[in-house]
């Protein structure tokens, strides 16, 4: 029962971290993307992202991951991810800092505090609640299994499962090195199995409080764990493309490289014990076990990351001959599965790939137009392509659909639910726009057949309609990029003047026909164009209004 009562307070402490993680994601939203984007321009700017990031998801593995989705998106180079994978090593030394606190007084508060605040509409209030429950819970699940562990260390067979292992330096004031790379490899095997650093430093400290590790055996967990966790951003690369692949790598070459430069420091004595101890019981002064231990997770990865900076570029160019780039271009996912996870950041990602469908969906538009005014082989070839693009955009809205719903299945603030349909209606009417794009080159096909020219100043009017649309098609693309209320107005005023040019033209051309100014089947077809052009013009205006949906505050959003 002792072993089950620990095990269950594991258990509580993972939970409390993920409660905890997850409140703070959902509260930085698409800051992270900002951070990581943005603050990547150096390797010191990347460093610091990758500290910063880290330091709120509470995960390296989950900032590491997140880069290689970035990169298999084309978001971030190499030689970015690598400062930012520095960074989050340094970032993920936070929560052994913040485990090492004797702060059992607050649990039952911040449990109280946090499960209240979490019934608040205030989507911030609920957030922060999420947060303060986490962080009473993972206190709780370390103040259960601290005790039980402390149980437990009475037993003999207990105690000696740990001296398998323990490194304690011998006279010469050096570590063993058979228990001390049986420790790497613990700590390996448990971040690999745990999939998470952090929880298994959790671990390591409780343990040590318990009074069945010294620091020294701790120290050779903590480097087993950063090769550990490098497994993550590996599996996460398999399917990506070779730069992500060549970014894992960089952070499992930067790990191990930092692990043999500990082991190698181990060797040199300052009295009875290696150097880097000495300095660490210096740096902790008085404290516990557990604040040298926390102290000596973060002076390893801050020590290594700085040793390593003037190398980053040296370690790219090693990922790129280990891992070499081939002919053909580096293809790069927008929809990117590993960022789901942050769906701020994902919903971004549906954002740009829905541009990227208008874009498509327009070209179809211009180019069925285009055909009428220059009915040459060039036009005519392109004309031919319609219906590869049409699958093409028929493919995307699929994708975006699958990737919606893949998202949906996440845990999403109320604001980012309801952004879902607004992003699938945009997908829909993208869609429909090629859908209209290619009746619209099928009537142009047979006008040319036919041999059909209109009159003059209706084909001035059709030009004037089809720069306007261009307008149109444009303006979506802007809005759907970045969202300002003058563009906004802009966008509008545009769709207001060629809903206005469409029934001006419409009444100007009834009147040449009842005129007889007009041949009869000319006119028929010249009313099947404008009412292809009015829908599509429909479609487009859907999508610009819902743009601010998407971006702004929508209707009933706390």
């Amino acid at each position: 029962m002792l072993f089950v009562n620990a095990l269950g307070g594991l258990a509580l402490f993972l939970f409390g971290m993920k409660l905890m993680s997850g409140g703070l994601q959902k509260a930085a939203g698409a800051k992270m993307r900002m951070i990581l984007r943005f603050f990547s321009k150096n390797r010191f700017a990347g460093i610091l992202s990758g500290t910063v990031v880290t330091s709120v998801v509470q995960s390296s593995s989950v900032t590491t991951v997140m880069i290689i989705g970035f990169i298999n998106a084309g978001l971030l180079t190499l030689e970015q991810s690598i400062g930012i994978i520095f960074g989050a090593n340094i970032g993920t030394t936070v929560t052994a800092q913040l485990v090492a606190f004797k702060i059992n007084a607050i649990i039952m508060p911040a449990i109280i505090l946090g499960l209240g605040a979490s019934f608040f509409r205030n989507e911030k209030v609920k957030q922060l609640g999420e947060t303060v429950l986490g962080l009473g819970i993972l206190f709780f699940g370390m103040e259960i299994m601290g005790k039980e562990l402390k149980t437990l260390a009475a037993h003999p067979a207990f105690i000696a499962a740990f001296r398998i292992f323990e490194c304690t330096p011998g006279p010469d004031g050096i570590l063993p090195p058979g228990p001390l790379l049986g420790a790497i490899g613990i700590g390996m095997a448990a971040t690999v199995l745990v999939q998470s650093s952090s929880a298994c430093i959790g671990i390591v400290i409780a343990l040590s409080a318990s009074g069945v590790m010294d620091l020294y055996t701790a120290v050779g967990i903590l480097l087993g764990t950063n090769i550990g966790t490098t497994v993550t951003a590996q599996l996460a690369a398999l399917t990506a493309n070779r730069v992500a692949r060549q970014a894992a790598l960089a952070h499992t070459l930067f790990n191990t490289i930092g692990v043999l430069i500990a082991v190698v420091s181990f060797l040199i004595p300052w009295g009875k014990e290696p150097a880097f101890f000495h300095l660490i019981r210096t740096v902790s002064a008085d404290g516990s076990l557990q604040r040298q231990i926390a102290n000596a997770h973060t002076l390893f990865n801050a020590a290594t990351t700085l040793l390593l900076i003037p190398f980053i570029s040296a370690l790219a160019a090693i990922c790129e001959k280990i891992i070499p780039l081939k002919a053909d271009a580096v293809r790069y996912v927008r929809l990117e599965p590993h960022l789901l996870n942050t769906p701020a950041i994902a919903l971004a990602q549906t954002a740009a790939e829905l541009r990227k469908m208008l874009k498509r969906a327009w070209k179809m538009t211009d180019i069925a137009l285009n055909i009428y005014v220059r009915n040459d082989e060039h036009n005519r070839e392109r004309v031919r392509t319609l219906p590869q693009r049409e699958n093409e955009i028929d493919a995307r809205q699929s994708g975006i659909a699958d990737y919606l719903t893949a998202l949906m299945l996440k845990p999403l603030t109320p604001h980012e639910s309801r952004q879902i349909p607004v992003l699938l209606h945009c997908s829909n009417d993208a869609e429909k726009i090629g859908d209209y794009a290619m009746e619209l080159g099928g009537l142009m096909e047979r006008i040319g057949a036919e041999g059909v020219r209109f009159s003059e100043q209706a084909e001035k009017e059709l030009e004037t309609l089809h720069r306007q649309l261009a307008v149109l098609a444009e303006n979506a693309v802007d809005l759907l990029k970045e969202n300002h209320t003058q563009n906004a107005r802009t966008a509008n005023a545009a769709h207001a003047e060629m809903r206005n040019l469409l029934d001006r033209t419409e009444l100007t051309h009834m009147t040449r026909l009842y005129e007889g100014r007009c041949v009869i089947k000319n006119g028929v077809l010249f009313m099947e164009l404008l009412e292809k052009i009015r829908k599509i013009e429909r479609h487009i205006f859907n999508i610009t209004e819902r743009a601010g949906n998407f971006y702004g505050k929508l209707p009933g959003a706390d």
